[in-house]
């Protein structure tokens, strides 16, 4: 379950006519200490920007998630007004983790809306702790660093973006002496059509344990839509942190 958590997302749209993939945020979470917010930018456009935002669970299936000031809904459609933002914030209510992940697509306006998503957790008789993690654009493979050493736990989040079954692999992975931890590529997740599937590294891959490094996620069969994911490494004290991807090859 990726420890639930709370979104933040980043957006990246083009223009007005041109046809683009919708940005992903890989992974929400909603309940049971956890909260996600979204914050929307028209920072640099002339005019309106028309964008949909849309939550999807674990199946790709659109899911009704609570939402500060506007209640229960699954999508929202906007328009931005020029230098206007939109916030959106989880109520954090449900007693269990809602999770899944989220699609930002714009429909109309002359310049990209950027986005973040972040992830808070709170529990009573200490700090909240939080963290910021983008949104990205369909991928065909993406590199993240991980450390499983000291205590400390990663977790990643992937996302099938495509409209069919998709298997995500996970190969090469080298230790941060090079060494490489897998002889055969390992499988993250088998996703349906816009599925999604969170895990603690070392629950899917065991030769991670103890480990530091870096490995990369690739579709080892279907994903002819790419793939987005996302990285959290946690601190056994309680506080947690994005990891930003080395790299992400948008080449198909």
């Amino acid at each position: 379950m990726l420890r639930s958590l709370v979104l933040t997302l980043v957006v990246v749209c083009l223009p007005a006519g041109a046809e683009t993939s919708p940005l992903a945020l890989a992974h929400f979470a909603d309940g049971g200490g956890w909260r996600t917010q979204v914050a929307v930018f028209n920072t640099f456009g002339v005019d309106f920007a028309h964008i949909v935002i849309q939550f999807r669970g674990s199946e790709g299936q659109k899911v009704a998630v609570p939402l500060e000031q506007y209640g229960t809904v699954s999508s929202l459609d906007v328009e931005l007004g020029t230098q206007r933002s939109l916030f959106l914030e989880t109520s954090g209510t449900r007693p269990a983790t809602q999770v899944g992940w989220v699609e930002i697509i714009q429909l109309g306006g002359s310049t990209p809306v950027r986005a973040y998503a972040v992830f808070r957790q709170t529990i009573p008789g200490r700090p909240d702790y939080e963290a910021v993690s983008s949104g990205m654009r369909a991928a065909a493979a993406m590199t993240f660093p991980f450390d499983n050493t000291q205590g400390l736990v990663t977790g990643f989040a992937v996302v099938n973006l495509g409209v069919s079954g998709c298997t995500v692999g996970v190969s090469p992975i080298f230790d941060e002496a090079g060494n490489s931890l897998a002889s055969q590529p390992k499988v993250a997740g088998n996703l349906g059509a816009n599925g999604h599937t969170a895990f603690v590294a070392t629950d899917r891959i065991p030769e991670l344990a103890g480990k530091r490094g870096y490995l990369k996620l690739f579709p080892l069969f279907g994903c002819s839509g790419g793939i987005a994911a996302l990285g959290l490494r946690f601190n056994p004290t309680g506080p947690f942190t994005n990891l930003q991807p080395l790299s992400a090859d948008t080449t198909f």
